[in-house]
């Protein structure tokens, strides 16, 4: 009787344990046509574009890179919980990974949360990504008349993180500091950053600082600032980020300020339009957008905006150049989960950019894609 009894014991308690955590599946998959103007139809061997034209194809969408994640949490008692995230991104047409090829590559971290806040370790959203995010209408999307081009000055994703989040009332504060591990120096191949947010029912606002050292300590920095505004069905918003670079600056591996993702991958790997570590001065962009959301009823949804890129020091010579994208999507809801869209988008460029999409300085694209959410 005593051991019936212990067992019966032991069981309600594991069921206790049991209900106190718990571990959500979750993921997204965004697939489109597109047809675009200008892509490259063959190489010479440094690259360049030997002969160029429009093209039709399938890919990743417009809007989000595919991904699988899990999510964990533990009550560990006295309002204190561990949590976990992992999150792999994928090309829903190949199955390939990316990020790198990382297996986790969006996210991978542990942490503990209490009413102080919550610290996670590992690999995360760089602060100026997460501070601004709020404030880019489609969310730094795959196409290439968006600002990929910002993962590229602020990073999107840091590897070696220790991240201090605190949310109270409608403020959020985040703090992170990225580690370089390199022997001999504590600073060399670090990050470090803080952002502030409030939201609000109609107004929100953000500010956000970085400083990254590459590993014999040249610098780049970034300034940002974004807000968003609700009058009746339309949300407008914009941001401004600054970013300084060292003219030799070279990132690390875990420094992700390098787009290793997204369809339009020509705009970015051009020599003439990153030039990372070729510049003898500091290179700065001024980088702009502001657009509007407009839900137009429940199940529709209109975004249009612009951006803008002021590069200066550029490449070695001292140039800079411009960019300028727009674009403009329509957005039908099937279900809370599952949504259909048509995009229009442009891009131009100009002085030191020239050049990026084939050896042309614009092109325009028209996407058809499907998003599904899990």
């Amino acid at each position: 009787m005593k051991n019936a009894c212990a067992a019966a014991a032991f069981l309600a308690f594991t069921c206790a344990v049991h209900a106190q955590s718990s571990v959500t599946l979750y993921g997204l998959i965004d697939t489109a046509i597109s047809w675009q103007t200008n892509q490259v139809g063959a190489t010479a061997a440094n690259g360049r574009a030997l002969s160029s034209g429009s093209s039709v194809a399938l890919g990743p969408g417009f809007f989000n890179g595919s991904r699988w994640g899990l999510f964990g949490t533990e009550d560990l008692g006295g309002g204190l919980s561990a949590i976990f995230r992992i999150e792999a991104g994928f090309n829903p047409t190949t199955g390939v990974s990316l990020q790198g090829n990382r297996e986790f590559g969006r996210q991978a971290y542990v942490g503990i949360k209490s009413g102080y806040g919550q610290l996670t370790l590992g690999r995360q959203y760089s602060v100026p990504f997460e501070t601004l995010l709020p404030y880019d209408v489609i969310s730094w999307a795959n196409s290439a008349a968006t600002d990929v081009w910002v993962q590229l000055l602020a990073g999107s994703r840091l590897d070696n993180t220790a991240k201090y989040t605190l949310t109270i009332d409608q403020w959020k504060f985040n703090a992170a500091y990225s580690f370089g591990g390199q022997a001999g120096s504590v600073s060399h191949g670090s990050t470090y950053a803080a952002g502030l947010n409030y939201q609000g029912n109609v107004f929100s606002a953000g500010v956000t600082a970085q400083q990254a050292k590459d590993l014999v300590g040249n610098k780049q920095s970034n300034l940002g600032a974004g807000a968003s505004y609700v009058t009746g069905p339309v949300t407008w918003q914009a941001y401004y980020l600054y970013t300084r670079r060292d003219g030799a600056f070279t990132p690390t591996s875990g420094q992700d300020f390098s787009p290793t993702y997204g369809t339009y991958t020509q705009l970015y790997t051009n020599p003439g339009n990153t030039n990372i570590g070729t510049s003898s001065e500091a290179r700065t962009d001024n980088v702009f957008q502001f657009g509007a959301t407009w839900q137009a009823t429940p199940a529709v949804q209109i975004k249009a905006a612009a951006i803008y890129d002021l590069g200066r020091h550029v490449d070695a010579n001292g140039e800079g150049g411009n960019k300028l994208s727009t674009f403009l999507t329509g957005d039908y809801f099937l279900s809370k989960r599952t949504d259909v869209y048509l995009a229009g988008a442009w891009s131009k460029v100009s002085g030191t950019f020239n050049g990026p999409f084939a050896g042309h300085d614009d092109s325009a694209s028209v996407t058809l894609g499907l998003r599904h959410r899990f």
